[in-house]
Order: structure tokens, then sequence, then C-alpha cells
């Protein structure tokens, strides 16, 4: 189950626009006071991010056309290829593996309740936003802001268009993140969230968007650095060999 939910991870992370412009968002990250930036450069296929943090930059590139996701990691001057089309098949043999071992799944075990509770509405940067607590498995698990202005954006059309394209049984079991973000969509874009710590071990988490425009590129870069390692993995993947 845990190499599931895993391999379902890597496609629900990523947030895609669907649009015939190029559009730029900016979010801050702060990790217990650490700061880090998040931009992401986005047309109607092609998604650029770019993570830059204390511990080294990193970027990854989501060309649709070309069914692949690349990340490039810049402090170990190395980068990685997927193929998105191969993981949802090798997602979906791990599922039908699975159930054929155990029969069937209970979602009651398996999936954990995400609960909402509005509380009132507040300012964050220039958007009027509703205010919401993430209760999961009965315990406060995040504090949402998300903005009903922004609900129009390509951003929101594309996240429904690529849930929808995915088998059933795959968005049944989505993680705790996909379930809020099923939530907010149909409400506007989360423009701040504070994940809460979990146990004394974890750190607490608030993101805040700073900026989301229209871009003035014409196109967006997707080129690898010279000289960086291929770290990507084969193309072939078991799930009754692979650990």
């Amino acid at each position: 189950m845990r190499k599931f939910l895993f391999v379902l991870a890597v496609f629900f992370v990523c947030p895609l626009l669907f649009a015939a412009d190029i559009w730029e968002t900016r979010e801050e990250v702060d990790v217990n006071g650490m700061l880090a930036e998040k931009s992401v450069i986005i047309s109607d296929s092609v998604m650029k991010v770019l993570n830059t943090s204390p511990n080294g930059d990193t970027e990854t590139l989501v060309d649709l056309n070309a069914d692949k996701i690349t990340i490039i990691n810049h402090k170990y001057k190395s980068f990685q290829t997927i193929k998105l089309s191969k993981y949802i098949a090798f997602a979906q043999q791990l599922f039908n593996e699975l159930k054929e071992k155990t029969g069937k799944f209970d979602p009651d075990k398996v999936i954990p309740k995400v609960t909402f509770e509005k509380q009132g509405n507040e300012i964050v940067e220039k958007w009027n936003c509703e205010v919401w607590n993430v209760v999961v498995d009965g315990k406060p698990y995040s504090k949402v802001w998300v903005a009903p202005e922004l609900k129009n954006q390509q951003l929101i059309e594309f996240k429904k268009k690529f849930a929808a394209a995915l088998p059933e049984n795959l968005t049944k079991y989505r993680s705790v993140e996909a379930q809020i973000e099923d939530k907010f969509v149909e409400i506007g874009i989360m423009v701040r969230s504070v994940k809460l710590a979990q146990n004394p071990k974890m750190p607490e988490v608030k993101i805040t968007v700073k900026k989301v425009a229209k871009s003035n590129l014409k196109n967006i870069d997707l080129v690898i650095p010279a000289g960086y390692v291929d770290k990507s993995a084969s193309e072939t993947v078991n799930p009754q060999t692979k650990q």
C-alpha cells in the first residue's frame, strides 16, 4: 500500500494550468521560520516550477505533450525524467495486484477522514478569502485561506480536467493534500495554508501566494543544463520486484 500511495503522490503534487497564455505565480514557503520560494511558469501544456531554498535549488519541468516530468537538482548537478503515462500504468498495476491479494480495499481503513470547518473571512495579500479549518481523523491538520475571486482561473479548470482523466479507482485513494484540493477547487485558489505540526518532530509549514499574473514570456525554457548527470530510473518497472 505504501508503494501505491507514493506513486499516486508523483502526479498529484503538481498544480497544472491549462491556458493559451503563459502565467506566473510565486509562493513563499515558511518551514519553522526557514524561508524558501516557489515560482511557477505555466502554459497550456508546459509547466516549470523553481524551488529556491537554503538546502539547494531544484526545478520541475512538466511537458504534457511529451508525456514527461523532468526533475533537476542544481545542488548535485543531476536530473531525472519520468513518463507520466508509465507511472499511471504502474499505479494501476499496483492497485490491481493489491486488490487481488486482499480481495478489496475498505475505504474506511485506507482513506483518512477529512472534514472542513468554515471560520469566516480575512484579507490575504490583496485577496478577500474564506478561512477554513481542516480536520483529519478528528485532529486539527491545517488552516486554509481560499480566494473565491480567483475561481475562474484556468488553473482550476485544468486541475478538474486532469483529475477527471485518471481512472476512478485511483482517484479514490488520493492523499490528504489531494482531498483538500478537491474541496477548495470548487471555491477558488488557496492563497495561504498553514499545515500544523502533527508531532514535535514535524515542522509547521506556511505557504503564502504572493503573485498570480499573466507573463510577458512567449515560451517556457525547458533546457537541462549542460553536464548534468542523468539519474533517471528504467522506464520498465515491475511492481513485483521493485523495492
